[in-house]
C-alpha cells in the first residue's frame, strides 16, 4: 500500500518532493510534445504558473481532485526503487491531507469523500502515460496540529506552551498548545495569510506609483531577489508587508495570547517568505520563537501522524 501526503494548499501544492502552484488551465486542444498536462475525462488540463483565485470550500469543483492527480503522478513517477506499473494496474494508495482549524470540523467528511468517491478507479493520463489508481482510504488531518507532530520533538516543545502560526496563502491558522494538549480556545484561522498582504500591498504601490506588481514580483522583493524597480518601490513593498506582520501578531494580543509567555513556532510557506520580516517585527515582543524553513512541514506531519495511527491499530 502507498502512502501519499498532500498539501492542498490555496498558493501551492506540496508533496513529499514536488511543489507547485495551485493553478491548472484548461487546454482546448492536444498538448504539446513533453507539455507537462493531465488527460482526465476527455480533456486536457495543464499547470498554470499562477494559482487559481481562493476558494473556501474546495470541493465545489473538480480543481483541487485534478491538481492532487497532478501530484500523484508526480509521487509515482518518483518512486525508489522506481517500478513499472503493468498494464490496466490499479494502484492503491492511502491518500492523506489537510484542513486548517476553521473549516475541519464542518468540512471533515465533505472534503473525505471529495477525494474517496467510493473508492473508484480513476484513470488518467500524466504527459502521455496512462495511470490506474483509487484512493483505498483518504485520511484528513488538521493542518496546524499536524506541523506541530513534526517539529516538536527537534525543537523540545511536548512539555512547554507553544503557539504554532501556520501563514499559508489565504490563511493564518494559529493553535495554542499546552504541554502537547491543543487550547481550543485560541486556536482558529483567520484570512490573514500571504493573499492578503499581496492585495494590500498592490492597493498601496497602486496609489503611490500607479503600477500593479505580480505575486512573484512581490515575492521577489521581500526576498531581496530583485533590483528590477525603484528603490522607493521596494521600500514601500517591505514597509507594507511588516504592517501585515504587525498586524497579524497584534491580532494574537487581542486574542488574548501573550507572545512573551510561549514558544512560538511559525510554520508554513508565507513564514519562510516573511521570515526576515518576522525578525524585525519580532524585535518589538521577548519572546522565543523559531521559523522552520521547510515548506512541507504539514505534509511530513501528515505522514508522521499517520504512520504512527497504524502502528497503534
Amino acid at each position: 500500500m502507498l502512502v501519499m501526503p498532500i498539501d492542498t494548499g490555496n498558493k501551492a501544492i506540496k508533496t513529499e518532493h514536488f511543489e507547485f502552484h495551485s493553478g491548472i488551465s484548461v487546454l482546448e486542444d492536444v498538448p504539446g510534445e513533453g507539455e507537462e498536462a493531465i488527460k482526465y475525462q476527455g480533456r486536457y488540463y495543464r499547470l498554470s504558473p499562477e494559482r487559481n483565485v481562493y476558494l473556501p470550500d474546495k470541493a465545489v469543483d473538480e480543481r483541487y481532485y485534478i491538481l492532487t492527480l497532478f501530484a500523484v503522478a508526480k509521487e509515482l513517477r518518483e518512486l525508489k526503487p522506481s517500478r513499472l506499473f503493468l498494464q490496466g494496474e490499479a494502484v492503491e494508495i492511502d491518500l492523506v491531507v489537510g484542513l486548517p482549524p476553521l473549516y475541519y470540523r464542518g468540512q471533515y467528511k465533505k472534503f473525505r469523500e471529495y477525494f474517496f468517491r467510493g473508492g473508484q478507479t480513476v484513470d488518467f493520463e500524466y504527459m502521455g502515460i496512462a495511470y490506474r489508481i483509487s484512493f483505498s482510504e483518504v485520511y484528513v488531518h488538521m493542518q496546524t496540529y499536524a506541523a506541530y507532530l513534526y517539529v516538536a520533538k527537534e525543537l523540545n516543545l511536548f512539555r512547554k506552551k507553544v503557539l504554532l502560526l501556520d501563514i499559508g496563502g489565504f490563511t493564518l491558522d494559529y493553535m495554542l498548545l499546552e504541554k502537547g494538549m491543543i487550547s481550543w480556545e485560541y486556536t482558529d484561522s483567520t484570512g490573514r495569510g500571504v493573499i492578503s498582504m499581496y492585495q494590500r500591498i498592490n492597493k498601496g504601490i497602486r496609489e503611490k506609483y500607479d503600477l500593479d506588481l505580480k505575486e512573484n514580483d512581490m515575492d521577489a522583493i521581500i526576498l531581496g531577489e530583485t533590483s528590477l524597480y525603484d528603490s522607493g518601490i521596494e521600500e514601500r513593498v517591505t514597509e507594507l508587508a511588516k504592517e501585515h506582520v504587525a498586524d497579524a501578531l497584534g491580532m494574537l494580543r487581542e486574542c488574548g495570547i501573550d507572545l512573551r509567555m510561549c514558544v512560538t513556532v511559525f510554520v508554513g510557506g508565507g513564514s519562510i517568505l516573511l521570515s526576515k520580516i518576522i525578525e524585525k517585527v519580532w524585535q518589538r515582543y521577548r519572546g522565543e520563537y523559531y521559523v522552520i524553513n521547510d515548506s512541507k512541514v504539514n505534509v511530513l506531519g501528515y505522514k508522521k501522524k499517520y504512520l504512527y495511527d497504524k502502528s497503534m491499530q
